[in-house]
């Protein structure tokens, strides 16, 4: 699925380039440039494409589709270019980038930017983009306060707060819920209960991600509760067992009828995620022993 959804992401690179064509005979007269151009916007928009691929980043989109079956098409452009966004600007604050490859990441992110006002948003969608880029705020501001609260605490204190870290985190999920289930007139009690799920999906889902990338974030020095504990020289398996106890307790019991096969999938995605650090645990202490 993660392919099908890279093709319709390149293929927004063409709404760029119908306005820029226009542009440059408005200005010229004719159209010469565009082809440069195109070029230049295909490759800027691998700087992201590439890293979904390679599951370096991973794509909400891709979940929030495991998750809704009948997720809708006409708002599947508008849930990617919100994703590139947001896994755009991380990388951006994130990684270690030549002055080459933070030009072509600029060059993506007002690609997008200048793209998601041009798809139809009704106005209790744009509410919610706009909520949403507030809990990205939030997100950003009490990740470093729950980063420096953890640093003096041991055992299940430090457990507690990284668990609050994870929870916080786990906001960017909504909005790639939410987006699809109002298209599809769900009501809002309803939406709610589906985006508590898929926060409980997102908790279990980043901490893998922390896991596979612990030896990249050790090198650009990028604080994570996964590394603060390899720091600490404390083992994995308690924390990790831990976030999986508290966060599938939250799991509700009943769920309005509508909502509940949607429940059902997140719930089984967030199974999956669990064997799936299982088995990288089992892989880390058997590489250990050899």
């Amino acid at each position: 699925m993660v392919k099908s959804l890279v093709r319709l992401y390149e293929e927004t690179v063409h709404e760029n380039i119908n306005y820029l064509k226009k542009l440059e005979r408005e200005l010229y007269g004719k159209a010469e440039l565009h082809k440069r151009v195109h070029e230049t916007l295909f490759k800027s928009s691998q700087t992201i494409t590439k890293k979904w691929l390679a599951g370096k980043k991973y794509l909400r989109t891709k979940y929030a589709r495991d998750a809704i079956l009948e997720y809708p098409k006409d708002v599947l452009k508008l849930s990617l270019i919100l994703d590139a966004t947001i896994n755009l600007m991380d990388d951006l604050l994130d990684e270690t980038l030549s002055r080459e490859e933070r030009a072509f990441y600029l060059v993506e992110l007002l690609r997008v930017l200048a793209l998601r006002d041009n798809y139809p948003i009704e106005d209790e969608v744009k509410t919610r983009i706009s909520n949403y880029f507030n809990k990205i705020i939030f997100v950003a501001i009490s990740e470093q306060i729950f980063l420096e609260k953890m640093k003096d605490k041991e055992g299940e204190d430090f457990y507690k707060v990284a668990y609050d870290y994870f929870a916080g985190r786990s906001l960017d999920m909504d909005l790639f819920l939410e987006i699809p289930l109002h298209e599809l007139k769900y009501k809002k009690n309803e939406i709610d209960e589906i985006v508590r799920v898929g926060r409980i999906f997102r908790t279990i889902n980043l901490m893998k991600k922390d896991l596979i990338d612990l030896e990249h974030d050790i090198e650009f020095d990028i604080p994570t509760p996964i590394v603060m504990l390899h720091q600490k020289e404390k083992p994995f398996n308690d924390f990790i067992e831990y976030v999986f106890s508290r966060a599938l307790g939250d799991v509700p019991q009943r769920s309005s009828k509508k909502a509940e096969p949607i429940i059902y999938n997140l719930v089984n995605l967030t199974i999956k995620e669990q064997k799936e650090i299982v088995q990288l645990l089992r892989k880390e202490r058997e590489s250990q022993r050899s």
